[in-house]
């Protein structure tokens, strides 16, 4: 049995441009979605948005505050557990537990409907359409779509919580329960480097060009890699008992690293020392439940300020001198 069968694109895959009101230009808080989301994406300049929430999947165009796509996986609206944007804002990739879509964020269309044998955890997508998904059961699905060529890497021996690929797809790193993060070659699956680290890995992260590589674990950690001179750059000073994180990206010419955690907060780090520069709690709205938000995507808009959308379903704005 094939590990994905192309499906036909069907009625139950529907596509609509939104034509409701938008948050007022220049606030420097958009309301995403009122009913909180599951997952959320930034472009890497920050100017699409991608969640994914209990009524629907929402393109948004940051830039003009305004929603572009609405789309549906399947005949449910609420199925779709991750979400990811290229780092050239050219595609998007949805993810439900059985199934990966790959979209033109250009027109809106779907280039690709795959249902996945086995259970889906996480995904990343490449400047050319690639997708990296992560599964339970220990293995990573490498699809290059263009090229009708699929690869099952089998490299971690428990579930994969988090994959990361390069923009120009060559490159992949994944993490899991295994407490060992793994970056391997997508032509050929062959291992490049392996970083153990003290606990699961909940979150990795690779610069655009492939040079930097960010792998933290469920106990805390998080180090910075420099994988061209396979050597460790920095750890992140972190002087808490424990901080986890749910987001992560390189910023600033891959000198800063910002990240998102379940708590609230998001933080901006210093590449070459691992040190804190700065730190931000997101709002809540005016009644959440729960009270508190998980800080989904993070990323640079224009000059230097900082994005991020959390799962109280809002996008916010910092200036940062």
């Amino acid at each position: 049995m094939n590990l994905l069968r192309l499906l036909k694109i069907s009625t139950t895959l529907a596509i609509f441009c939104l034509l409701f009101a938008c948050a007022p230009s220049g606030d420097p808080i958009i309301n995403l979605d009122n009913s909180g989301l599951y997952s959320a994406a930034l472009a890497e300049d920050g100017s699409l948005a991608l969640i994914s929430s209990s009524q629907q999947i929402t393109l948004w165009d940051v830039s003009t505050e305004q929603p572009k796509y609405q789309w549906w996986q399947g005949e449910r609206r609420d199925n779709v557990i991750a979400v990811a944007l290229s780092n050239n804002s050219h595609f998007a990739a949805t993810l439900s537990r059985n199934s990966v879509v790959l979209w033109n964020t250009g027109d809106g269309q779907a280039l690709g409907w795959w249902e996945i044998i086995g259970q889906a955890q996480s995904v990343s997508v490449a400047n050319d359409g690639q997708l990296l998904i992560g599964l339970t059961d220990a293995s990573v699905l490498y699809l290059a779509p263009d090229h009708q060529r699929l690869l099952k890497f089998m490299g971690h021996q428990e579930k994969v919580n988090s994959v990361a690929l390069s923009s120009d797809g060559r490159i992949a790193l994944t993490g899991g329960n295994g407490a060992e993060a793994i970056l391997w070659r997508t032509s050929d699956a062959k291992i490049l480097q392996r970083w153990p680290m003290d606990s699961r890995i909940l979150q990795t992260a690779l610069s655009a060009d492939g040079r930097l590589a960010f792998v933290s674990d469920s106990s805390g950690h998080g180090v910075i890699w420099d994988i061209t001179k396979q050597q460790r750059i920095s750890k992140l000073n972190i002087r808490r008992r424990q901080m986890n994180f749910t987001a992560a990206r390189f910023i600033q010419q891959d000198t800063q690293l910002l990240t998102g955690t379940p708590d609230r907060e998001w933080q901006l780090w210093q590449v070459s020392n691992g040190e804190k520069l700065r730190s931000q709690r997101v709002a809540l709205p005016a009644k959440p439940q729960p009270p508190s938000a998980v800080v989904y995507a993070v990323s640079q808009w224009r000059d230097n300020s900082i994005q991020a959308i959390s799962s109280s379903g809002l996008l916010e704005r910092w200036n940062h001198p």
